[in-house]
Order: structure tokens, then C-alpha cells, then sequence
């Protein structure tokens, strides 16, 4: 068996958007698929959803800027609804895995 070392962590920060319905569900981390520019794109079969994340804040604060004013114009439960820059933390490292030989 070899055991990989594990390697130095992918760590960043960066920003997200919060969204809140209004109602008394919890605020949440948005994914890209509230995009429509990245919805309907896929780099490769099997991969998976993401958090919708901006380099920096303002960039954030762009996408965020032209659903509320949409939102804000309508008369219906949508108008409650709310999306704000947040700062995350992307964090992925790799996990050891043991590899086995067969005939070992």
C-alpha cells in the first residue's frame, strides 16, 4: 500500500451572495445555477454545483445589484426578496487515500 502525503490546502477568500426569502426560512449561500450565463454551461460531464463566488466584494455587489431592483419593482412575495455580498472561505484539501496493488 502507498500512502500520498497530503497536499497544501486550496484557501481563499472570496465573496458569495446571501440570499433571504423574507419569510422565516434561514438566509442561504446561492449557487451558480442563479445565473443564467453559467446555468447553462458545463465544462465537463459530472461536475458538480457550485456557490455562486466573486473575487471581491464589489464584483458581488454588481450581480446583486440588478435582482433587487428588479425584486424591488414587483407587487408579489418576490419583492421581499433579499441577495447581499458575503466574504467566504474556500477551503478544499485533498484527502489521503490508500492505494492497493493487486498481486501485493
Amino acid at each position: 500500500m502507498t500512502d500520498h502525503p497530503p497536499h497544501n490546502p486550496w484557501n481563499r477568500r472570496l465573496w458569495g451572495v446571501l440570499f433571504h426569502s423574507g419569510s422565516v426560512d434561514a438566509p442561504h449561500l446561492i449557487g451558480f445555477t442563479w445565473d443564467d450565463a453559467l446555468r447553462a454551461r458545463a465544462y465537463y460531464p459530472g461536475e458538480p454545483t457550485r456557490p455562486l463566488l466573486f473575487k471581491t466584494r464589489a464584483q458581488a455587489r454588481a450581480w446583486c445589484r440588478p435582482r433587487m431592483q428588479e425584486w424591488r419593482a414587483r407587487k408579489d412575495l418576490v419583492a421581499r426578496w433579499t441577495v447581499r455580498p458575503v466574504a467566504v472561505r474556500e477551503i478544499i484539501h485533498v484527502e489521503p487515500i490508500r492505494l492497493t496493488h493487486k498481486g501485493a
